[in-house]
């Protein structure tokens, strides 16, 4: 556990802007008794596992648990997708969108999409960066 928990955090806490750690053994006990994430195998955790506590902690900065379920299901059934598919078109577009933001003074990307679902995941992935801009902007003021 304590591998995951480390990872986790190198790989997240460029998102975080608070005193408050980033993920801790009961979130991810959490995670998969809500049935977000599958129960680790003889105690191990795969790559399709982390990629799932990525997601879920990237969409909790704005999202409760119920919400992010049905969001990762929409992502993992746009065009029948396999898992590291959705996964990568998520992270693909979130990153992008990060980054875009962060270096063009919250300017937002124009992405392209045909289909209802991928304008949906869009619309959370920009809502999530929202959120993310506005900690990183509070960080830098006295509280008011």
């Amino acid at each position: 556990m304590d591998q995951i928990l480390t990872y986790l955090t190198d790989h997240l806490s460029c998102i975080s802007f608070s005193e408050e750690k980033i993920v801790t053994s009961p979130m991810i006990n959490n995670y998969v008794k809500a049935g977000l994430v599958n129960p680790p195998v003889k105690k191990h955790y795969s790559r399709t596992h982390i990629a799932y506590f990525m997601a879920v902690m990237i969409m909790k900065k704005c999202y409760s648990l119920k919400e992010i379920d049905a969001l990762i299901t929409i992502q993992t059934h746009m065009d029948h997708s396999e898992i590291e598919e959705a996964y990568d078109l998520f992270i693909d577009r979130f990153e992008s969108s990060l980054n875009h933001v962060f270096q063009s003074d919250y300017d937002q990307p124009a992405f392209h999409a045909e289909r209802k679902e991928q304008v949906l995941m869009d619309h959370v992935i920009q809502s999530i960066i929202h959120k993310i801009y506005s900690e990183y902007a509070l960080s830098f003021t006295d509280g008011r």
